[in-house]
């Protein structure tokens, strides 16, 4: 499964949360890191993800995007299942 980014920086916004904030929340020792997970150049750890959702108050059934979303045809043809 995919973290669903998205959801984490419009919830982020939404509360008014800058990305130094969630840096510290999260015990990063600067924003850059924060950002890079937020943007994707990163993973968030499992335990990171855990204290997105609880800080930004994100259920963890919204936290993920779907299995359908994180495969991607790169030959550009259907597959018959």
């Amino acid at each position: 499964m995919i973290v669903n980014l998205e959801i984490i920086k419009e919830k982020r916004k939404l509360k008014g949360y800058t990305i130094n904030d969630m840096a510290t929340s999260l015990g990063l020792t600067n924003a850059s890191m924060y950002y890079k997970r937020e943007a994707g150049q990163y993973k968030f750890k499992a335990e990171e993800v855990m204290m997105v959702a609880r800080l930004l108050e994100i259920p963890m059934d919204k936290l993920f995007l779907s299995d359908q979303y994180s495969k991607i045809d790169i030959t550009g043809k259907k597959q018959i299942i």
